[in-house]
């Protein structure tokens, strides 16, 4: 009897692992409440509480020795949250504590030099993030702005 207890432990996980979908290696997800109506057998409606996973990326720290070039996003006095409208428009996200206090929110990228950064931002990025610009990092430390 004890091994049919542990099979259907073991056929109970497998289902949860199948039924339950998996996020973005940069993202997660947060369950938010919704109600239902029903209708109980003495025509009485009822309200059950149902919750639906909604998926929003999440930002990650810039590695502390990171050198090339980052298009960065936004620069904010506050760390935001994790349902800002940046995480929902751009994926992999990083940050970086400033000097001053202030977070810069950036992508890191693979360019070679600054004019392909700088000619990708105006194409792609600058109409979805108008303050974004080019910074360049040397070992952990932003070296130029363009």
């Amino acid at each position: 009897m004890k091994h049919y207890k542990r099979l259907h432990l073991g056929i109970l996980c497998l289902f949860v692992n199948l039924a339950v979908p998996s996020a973005q290696e940069d993202g997660f997800f947060v369950l938010h409440e919704s109600t239902e109506l029903a209708n109980t057998t003495n025509n009485q409606k009822a309200f059950y509480p149902k919750k639906m996973p909604t998926f929003y990326r999440h930002h990650k720290k810039l590695p502390l020795t990171y050198s090339g070039i980052v298009l960065e996003l936004a620069t904010t006095d506050l760390p935001l949250k994790r349902d800002n409208q940046l995480f929902k428009q751009f994926g992999n996200v990083h940050y970086d504590k400033l000097d001053n206090g202030a977070y810069a929110y950036c992508i890191l990228t693979s360019f070679s030099n600054l004019k392909q950064a700088h000619d990708y931002l105006h194409k792609m990025i600058i109409h979805r993030a108008p303050t974004a610009k080019v910074v360049k990092y040397q070992l952990g430390k932003r070296k130029k702005v363009m």
